[in-house]
Order: C-alpha cells, then sequence, then structure tokens
C-alpha cells in the first residue's frame, strides 16, 4: 500500500489551498475582543427592534379606522388634531400599508440569524432568536402601538404625507357633531339627558279638568302629561294630550276620571337612572312609549312567580288601579326626572331640537289662548 500524503498550505483565514485545489474555510466565530463582534451585534439589535417597530405599526395603524381618525382630526384636541392628520391619508391607504409592514417586518427576521450566526452557537441563535422575536419584536411592540397607536403613527408617518388631501375629505361640522354624540352615547345614561323631576309640568289625581287646566295644557304643549297620586313621586300614568280635545272644560271632568276611563291615558314607562341611552333608545323604539320616568337605581328583586321581570324598566301595572285610600310611595320608586325619546335624540344629534311649541314668547301664547278659549266659552253659552 502506498501512503498518499496531501500538501496544504493556508492561502487567507478564509480558504486553503491542498495540493492544488482550493477549500472554504469555515468561517470563524468572532468573540467579543473582535471589533466586527460589535458591529454585528449593534446590527442584530436594529434588526430586532425593527422587527418589533413593524409588528406594533401593524397592530396600532391598522387598528385606527378611518372614521375616527377624521373626527379627531376634525374635532379632537390640538394634539390629537395634528395626529389624526398625518396618519389618515397613511391609513386610508390600507393595503399599501399593511403589505409594506409586513414585508419589513419579513425581511428583519429573516436578517436576524445570519448576523446572530456570525457570533454566537447555532443552538444559542435559535434560542435567542425565538425569544428576542416573541418578547421585543411582537409582545412588548404591539402592546406599547395599541396604546399609543396615533402617537407613535404620526411621529413615524413620512413627512408631507398630507399633501395632496382633498378638502372633500373633510367633514362637515354635522357630522363631526352626530359622530361624536353616537361616541359618547355609550357613556351616557338616562340621569344625563332627563328633565329633572322638578321642572317637570305634571297634573294631580285630583285636579279637574277645567278651563284654567286646559290653558296650563296648551300653554305647556306637551303631547303626554304625567298624572300623579298624592306625591309628585306616584306616577299613575300619562295623560295624552291630543285626545283630550274631545273634552269640554265647562264639563269640569276630574282626572281620576278622564285617567280610569283608558281612553286618555297611557302606562307610565320606569326606568333606571343608570340605563344607558342607547338601551333607552332600543326601548323607545318598540314604540310602546316615547316617554319614561327615570327613577334612583333600585336594588335588584326577585320576580314573582308568573311575573315577568326587567332589569332596567316597567310598566305602571295595573294602569287604572286607582283607589279611594292614600297613595303610598315606595323608595325603590323614587322618581328624580323624565326623559323623552327627543332628549336622546338630541344627545345623538348634540343639538337642540325645536319644534313648534318651542317659541321665545311662550307666556304670551299662553295668554292668547287663554283670550281664545275664553271667547269660545262665550260663544257655547
Amino acid at each position: 500500500m502506498v501512503a498518499e500524503f496531501l500538501n496544504c498550505s493556508v492561502i487567507s483565514d478564509e480558504a486553503v489551498n491542498c495540493s492544488g485545489s482550493i477549500f472554504d474555510l469555515p468561517e470563524k466565530r468572532l468573540t467579543y475582543r473582535d471589533e466586527e463582534f460589535w458591529i454585528y451585534l449593534g446590527v442584530y439589535v436594529g434588526l430586532v427592534l425593527i422587527a418589533g417597530l413593524m409588528s406594533g405599526l401593524t397592530m396600532g395603524l391598522l387598528s385606527l379606522d378611518p372614521t375616527t381618525l377624521a373626527v379627531l382630526r376634525d374635532g379632537g384636541t390640538e394634539r390629537e388634531q395634528r395626529h389624526a392628520k398625518r396618519i389618515l391619508p397613511l391609513v386610508s391607504r390600507h393595503h399599501l400599508l399593511l403589505v409594506t409592514l409586513l414585508l419589513a417586518n419579513a425581511a428583519a427576521v429573516e436578517a436576524m440569524p445570519i448576523f446572530l450566526d456570525r457570533i454566537s452557537d447555532p443552538v444559542i441563535a435559535i434560542v435567542t432568536s425565538v425569544t428576542a422575536v416573541l418578547i421585543f419584536g411582537e409582545v412588548i411592540p404591539q402592546a406599547i402601538c395599541t396604546r399609543f397607536g396615533l402617537a407613535i403613527g404620526a411621529v413615524l408617518s413620512p413627512a408631507g404625507s398630507t399633501d395632496g388631501e382633498k378638502d372633500d375629505d373633510y367633514l362637515t361640522i354635522d357630522e363631526v357633531l352626530i359622530i361624536k354624540g353616537a361616541l359618547d352615547m355609550k357613556y351616557k345614561t338616562a340621569r344625563d339627558a332627563m328633565v329633572p323631576i322638578s321642572e317637570v309640568f305634571m297634573l294631580s289625581i285630583d285636579d279637574r279638568l277645567n278651563s284654567e287646566t286646559m290653558t296650563q295644557i296648551m300653554t305647556r304643549g306637551h303631547s303626554r302629561i304625567p298624572v300623579y297620586g298624592g306625591d309628585r313621586s306616584n306616577v299613575i300614568a300619562l295623560l295624552l294630550t291630543k285626545t283630550l280635545i274631545k273634552l269640554d272644560p265647562d264639563d269640569n271632568i276630574s282626572i281620576k276620571d278622564i285617567v280610569s276611563s283608558r281612553i286618555y291615558a297611557r302606562p307610565a314607562m320606569f326606568v333606571d337612572d343608570t340605563l344607558p341611552l342607547f338601551d333607552l333608545l332600543n326601548q323607545f323604539q318598540t314604540g310602546k312609549n316615547h316617554l319614561a320616568m327615570v327613577r334612583k337605581n333600585r336594588p335588584p328583586q326577585p320576580a314573582s312567580s308568573g311575573a315577568a321581570a326587567s332589569d332596567y324598566q316597567s310598566d305602571t301595572e295595573p294602569l287604572l288601579k286607582i283607589e279611594d285610600e292614600p297613595y303610598e310611595e315606595s323608595e325603590a320608586q323614587e322618581l328624580v326626572g323624565v326623559i323623552a325619546l327627543e332628549d336622546v335624540i338630541e344627545e345623538l344629534l348634540q343639538e337642540e331640537i325645536s319644534d313648534e311649541t318651542d317659541v321665545q314668547n311662550l307666556q304670551e301664547m299662553g295668554g292668547m289662548l287663554q283670550v281664545a278659549m275664553a271667547k269660545a266659552v262665550n260663544r257655547h253659552r
């Protein structure tokens, strides 16, 4: 057997020449003593930050609704307006923004092992990369950008991104008010929109429908008038004003008899003062009643067998259970105000709704009505 020997010589740090054949040597792993070690480490850290930033912006920017940004741009604070104005053109190009962020994130994540492999063991490189990407590239950036997405996106948005923005993209004042009202209604309850009970025009069950009472009703201009027994908090029913046109004031009919007829009155709906306005609007939309008596939030009570329980509202039941004995008011039914469908709509529109009864000289109108009624009575006689 003839022994064969190879004559090898090192050409450079990366290659060796063995009997005329050149072989590449494995790359030397860098240590902290090498200058390139810190360069590779710095690049790796930069890639982690870029990957985290792209991941966070993907969550933060894409979660911003263009309509919400438009509202903030036109009706938010000065800082919110400035941030929303920079971000809105960027977010409006949703698909381009998504593709850009995903490509940048993927490029950074894929390049990380290339630099980490030169300064650490392969096993350590895998564990370090997975941990760094999970914690610093996903969890922390997404948590931060979800909370401060508007501010971070505004800082990192391209300069001049608002150029070319069309004037017709801006919302009108009315549109901003309606959108803002809809957003604010989420946090409002019946107490925020109700009319205090002390300002509500009401009739006692012991009153009589004479000329003076009719004049008061016509002067007020309400379509429904609460009727109470004994105390103002003990509302029995709602008197329908439009049905009273059939009655003659000279008959001096008692309110008790009118309510008992079931023709001129309806059950009163009661709601808790903590009822959200959206839930109250849903109840009004059923068409059963457009006026509700607001009471203090009462503790939950067990429903009697065979009776339907409700968390928020109940009707006076039975409507016309009128007895000669004094009326008693329970603490759970303590009234604090009245709320109508119009009040809820005003909260939504952020504007007052004026109707034919909203006139400046309402007292003068009442005087005119009183004179007209007196003339009508004289003609009747």
